[in-house]
């Protein structure tokens, strides 16, 4: 599994809210953007969009760059 693949099964369960409009959920495409933009960050360390990503996840992070990040 890769971080894309990641944030499309979360998004199923979790479902994100869209950053770009507001109240709205995410679309695949702004998931991508945010994968392509490097603001997942699991189990401390950052991924690119179609890296494999480890077996056991310990902790996922959104945004950490922002005053207000999503941990999972």
């Amino acid at each position: 599994m890769n971080t894309w693949e990641l944030l499309l099964n979360l998004n199923q369960v979790c479902h994100f809210c869209s950053r770009e409009r507001a109240g709205t959920k995410a679309t695949n495409s702004e998931l991508k953007r945010w994968c392509k933009n490097q603001v997942v960050r699991i189990n401390g360390a950052v991924f690119k969009w179609d890296q494999e990503i480890p077996d056991v996840i310990e902790s996922c992070t959104l945004f950490t760059k922002n005053k207000r990040v999503t941990l999972l």
